[in-house]
């Protein structure tokens, strides 16, 4: 599948437009849950590579699988280089793309991409196998890269492959990501250099690192998951403790913890704390409530306690963070 059609299929949903310049196009998305960006460069025919930045739990995505067309896309490669992606694989079991994963896969998603914790930046590539076979021959003439090779590789009988990127893949796409912030012509040469040196190091990777993907969770699991995070970010007053969470769901405490670490990378009482704090600050920028309301209002009994846990996360007591908040607001 080509890249236009994917993009013309993406835009026909509702809170995605597209903006495109000389060597780019950008889709932005924007709902009342949160808003992002993915901006495509055309490195070569069928060869396209992507940078994401989401502040959102979803990014929609086109349906592909209409009219009984075929699950299968253009080979995927992402690159999380923070936050955290969830994957569904063929039998319907979920894996998550951390900090510093690689991931290949020939499956879109089922009807969009999720991401936990709200916040997901990293690269990815769209390559058109058909594309690339009849219009980069060169490719495997010149560099002796064969994507077809990649994908027997990496996805064989269409499995999706997810591991830490070793360290010489780290080094080229760290590069590559930091090319984002360059000028356009510059950048762009660049890009097709260090994809070029990425997909020779992947092809010829000896030793494998065996796949992820057989740590997953099942969908029951994951719904436990993300009810137990709606549970306890509803209201940030009250306290819920695990073994009571646990009871809820018919399960044992410990699977419960399990469940919620699979799928958010955070004990719940960490991932709570960092939801609690960032709710303070949000609170101290746009109101004029006190320490001791602001902390009541996230759930701390204990106004010392509360503000020693923010100054440990923000580098500044509650009332400097609110003083250095307004200076920047003018």
């Amino acid at each position: 599948m080509k890249i236009d059609d994917i993009l013309k299929k993406c835009i026909e949903i509702p809170g995605i437009s597209i903006k495109s310049s000389e060597t780019s196009t950008e889709l932005l998305f924007k709902s009342t849950s949160g808003k992002g960006s993915m901006t495509f460069y055309s490195l070569f025919p069928g060869f396209n590579l992507a940078y994401i930045f989401v502040n959102s739990p979803i990014w929609p995505a086109p349906d592909f699988h209409e009219n009984g067309s075929n699950a299968t896309g253009p080979l995927l490669f992402n690159y999380c280089v923070t936050g955290r992606c969830e994957i569904v694989l063929n039998n319907g079991n979920y894996v998550y793309l951390k900090d510093n994963d690689l991931s290949f896969t020939e499956h879109f998603a089922q009807s969009q991409y999720q991401y936990p914790r709200h916040i997901y930046e990293g690269l990815e590539f769209f390559i058109d196998l058909t594309t690339i076979a009849n219009e980069n021959t060169w490719l495997l003439r010149e560099f002796g890269i064969d994507f077809h090779q990649i994908v027997k590789h990496y996805c064989p009988e269409e499995s999706t492959y997810i591991s830490p990127a070793p360290t010489e893949a780290e080094t080229i796409l760290k590069k590559l990501w930091e090319l984002f912030d360059l000028p356009d012509p510059v950048a762009v040469t660049q890009m097709k250099i260090y994809s070029l040196a990425l997909f020779s190091y992947l092809q010829n990777l000896d030793n494998l690192p065996p796949s992820q993907a057989c740590t997953f969770f099942t969908e029951t699991q994951v719904d436990i998951a993300k009810q137990v995070e709606k549970i306890i970010t509803s209201d940030l007053r009250q306290h819920h403790p695990a073994w009571e969470l646990a009871a809820r769901f018919s399960v044992s405490e410990t699977s419960l913890k399990n469940y919620f670490r699979g799928v958010y990378g955070q004990n719940i009482s960490v991932y709570l704390r960092e939801i609690r704090l960032k709710k303070a600050a949000e609170l101290f920028a746009s109101t004029k409530l006190s320490v001791s309301e602001v902390a009541e209002q996230v759930g701390y009994m204990n106004q010392s306690k509360f503000a020693a846990v923010f100054k440990k996360q923000y580098g500044q007591t509650p009332l400097e963070y609110r003083r250095s908040i307004h200076l920047k607001q003018g």
